[in-house]
């Protein structure tokens, strides 16, 4: 059995901003009906797929804020890696370089990797991380983070059962203090063992907890703007 077509064309139908012109065809009596059902079928999934969303994915910039402010209060993590650079920024300008020391194969490691050093890019610095697998690991990557890296500031942003272990905590307040560079800290126990700086948040506030003594000997100043927001801890050893 044979078929013959005739094709036209029809006026163009607008669908969401787009012009189809559709094309119909029409055949000698014999022509089955299924098969012009099947073909406006396939011709409706096609205009469906091709006016469907596409995915969004993560924005590079989504934990920057290029404004002279700090960042707003979220629960997400990102955003507290933000504001604590944010911070370390304000009360020292001149850090540029950030050593990081944190236990090695951590949950999330890579990802909160990639936002820790995203938030360094944000003031314009450099971050090093120096990666531990028990407690004697932590002062070998601190000397060569301040000596062969040169590091300005330390950073701790994990509680994670090595570097916040006795020994490994006294050892970091310790030297930081010694060498004249901040320690940011993770929590307020460590600001309270001795640590200049902890970035803390309050019921949705922002909150410096400040050691003030450790806090001049590492040269860390809260901008007047911002003194509403700190807290002065005194040492408890």
């Amino acid at each position: 059995m044979t078929f013959s077509f005739k094709v036209s064309r029809s006026p163009p139908i607008p669908v969401d901003g787009v012009r189809f012109f559709p094309i119909l065809f029409t055949q000698a009596p014999c022509t089955m009906r299924m098969r012009s059902l099947g073909f406006l079928s396939l011709l409706v999934a096609f205009v469906a797929m091709g006016t469907a969303p596409a995915p969004a994915g993560p924005s590079s910039t989504a934990d920057i804020n290029p404004a002279d402010g700090p960042p707003p209060t979220t629960a997400s993590q990102s955003a507290g890696l933000v504001q604590q650079m944010f911070f370390l920024n304000k009360m020292r300008p001149d850090v540029e370089r950030v050593g990081l020391i944190w236990k090695k194969g951590a949950a999330n490691q890579e990802k909160m990797i990639e936002r820790a050093n995203r938030a360094v890019a944000a003031i314009q610095g450099k971050l090093y991380v120096g990666y531990v697998e028990d407690k004697s690991g932590v002062a070998e990557q601190f000397r060569v983070l301040t000596r062969k890296h040169d590091v300005q500031a330390i950073w701790v942003i994990e509680n994670d059962g090595i570097v916040n272990a006795s020994a490994p905590r006294k050892y970091l307040i310790k030297n930081t203090i010694r060498k004249g560079i901040p320690l940011v800290a993770p929590s307020r126990d460590w600001v309270d063992a001795g640590a200049p700086v902890t970035i803390a948040k309050s019921g949705g506030a922002i909150q410096i907890l400040l050691n003030e003594q450790a806090a001049k000997a590492t040269a860390l100043k809260v901008p007047e703007k911002y003194q509403s927001n700190t807290e002065l801890i005194a040492s408890a050893n």
